[in-house]
């Protein structure tokens, strides 16, 4: 098999048994991977009456045949799971190191099925997993967590965990990747706490095989080439600094100078921005370079939120909900959100949009993108995403290539024909994929 692994790894934290599966090529290619995959294997085994924090939940992480490959912000992993209050079936999307290294580690998927008695972690490398102890980690937030697991197992690994929040089952706890990168829809962290998962350790020395790997690095150097001569001009809302929510994006012939634009970029980033133009009419000069102590300084609200388990956006909207004291924002008031003792009007707090895909980080600011698979959005875009999410490839790819290039990137990688019209089927495929389950 080429471009995927071709096994998933099943665990089962109630009995502890941890087992390897082959995943058919006919679900990889009509499903690919990442939301289709995920969405594929928990529709399938999962009922829908399923109550969203019992054992019977499956917490999914999936892979696309493109991560961890050389294709531009090639990436991405996708969390597929039912989430509190009312049990729908999302599909979050998180960049980083993590989803490359699962591959590595020599699986496309993890399946969490059960509850565990007490807190542990799950250790998957080199083609073997176990289940270890995680009580001394219990309360600790996602940074602290994060290095104990990397002295515990291997500094080279990287850990996908949960912080307080999450523990507590608070509806807005977010899964972090890399210790940086998380994404918040419906709080897929309160989920990972229900089952007393506290994290999973991923790493590797495996590789996969291109079916055509000539082919496909021609195609990868072109769109690397292509994106590195320009740049991305973003709109959208500015939500609480320094969180921007982009919905549009446009491609710019002119390269801009980036400066210190990034504090971290993700696996295989080849996006630069060069501005970001809000809704109130705001212009924000994204590649004004900034040193990186500095950079963190912005994003020190940001990365406290995240490093409690918490959506930034939501939590922020919450605790602004609760009346003039909260808006001072005091550490104290936000821990006591983490640890589930502020109301949370049936787990999700207000209603303010939480982040379904993971952000980048530019120039002090952590930029989401919105654009989602939903109605509303013209059908050949929200198909777009689709693929993008599934293949493993970053969104912000989204304007600047089209079915073509995504066709002509699988068929290289993995040997099966995909012509575009067989990607744009599979692209409606998975884009109907969580209305049809719903």
């Amino acid at each position: 098999m080429f471009g995927w692994r071709g096994r998933l790894l099943r665990v089962n934290l109630t009995s502890g048994l941890v087992r390897t599966e082959a995943l058919e090529q006919v679900e990889l290619r009509d499903y690919l991977g990442g939301r289709g995959l995920g969405v594929y294997l928990h529709a399938r085994d999962v009922s829908v009456s399923t109550p969203p924090l019992s054992p019977g939940n499956h917490l999914i992480f999936t892979t696309g045949p493109l991560t961890g490959t050389l294709a531009p912000n090639g990436g991405r992993f996708t969390v597929v799971t039912r989430t509190p209050p009312a049990g729908a079936l999302v599909a979050a999307s998180i960049s980083g190191k993590w989803g490359p290294a699962l591959k590595c580690a020599g699986f496309d998927a993890i399946v969490v099925e059960g509850r565990a008695a007490e807190p542990v972690y799950l250790l998957a490398s080199d083609g073997k997993a176990e289940i270890r102890a995680a009580a001394s980690m219990r309360g600790k937030p996602v940074t602290e967590t994060t290095e104990l697991l990397l002295k515990e197992t291997d500094p080279r690994a990287v850990a996908a965990c949960i912080g307080p929040a999450g523990e507590n089952a608070v509806g807005c706890a977010v899964i972090v990747s890399d210790g940086f990168s998380a994404a918040g829809r419906g709080g897929a962290g309160a989920v990972m706490g229900s089952k007393n998962l506290k994290a999973v350790v991923v790493s590797g020395t495996g590789g996969f095989r291109m079916a055509d790997q000539h082919r496909f690095l021609k195609s990868a150097l072109e769109l690397r080439s292509f994106m590195k001569a320009r740049s991305i001009d973003l709109k959208g809302a500015r939500a609480h600094d320094p969180v921007l929510e982009a919905d549009s994006l446009e491609w710019n012939d002119v390269k801009q100078d980036s400066g210190a634009a990034r504090t971290r970029g993700c696996f295989g980033c080849a996006t630069s921005f060069s501005s970001f133009l809000s809704d109130d009419g705001r212009s924000l000069p994204l590649l004004a370079g900034s040193p990186p102590a500095e950079l963190n300084e912005c994003l020190r609200d940001y990365r406290y939120f995240l490093d409690l388990g918490l959506d930034y956006s939501v939590a922020k909207g919450l605790l602004a909900s609760l009346g003039e004291k909260s808006q001072r924002d005091n550490e104290e008031l936000v821990q006591k959100l983490a640890a589930g003792q502020l109301p949370q009007q049936g787990g999700h707090g207000v209603n303010v949009p939480s982040m379904d895909r993971g952000p980048c980080i530019a120039a002090g600011y952590a930029i989401f993108p919105r654009i989602q698979a939903a109605d509303g959005l013209d059908q050949a875009a929200s198909d777009l995403m689709a693929i993008l999410d599934s293949a493993g490839l970053c969104p912000f790819l989204c304007s600047g290539i089209g079915m073509d290039t995504i066709s002509e990137l699988l068929t290289s990688a993995t040997g099966i024909e995909f012509s575009q019209p067989a990607v744009v089927n599979v692209a409606e495929r998975i884009s109907r994929s969580l209305r049809w389950i719903d």
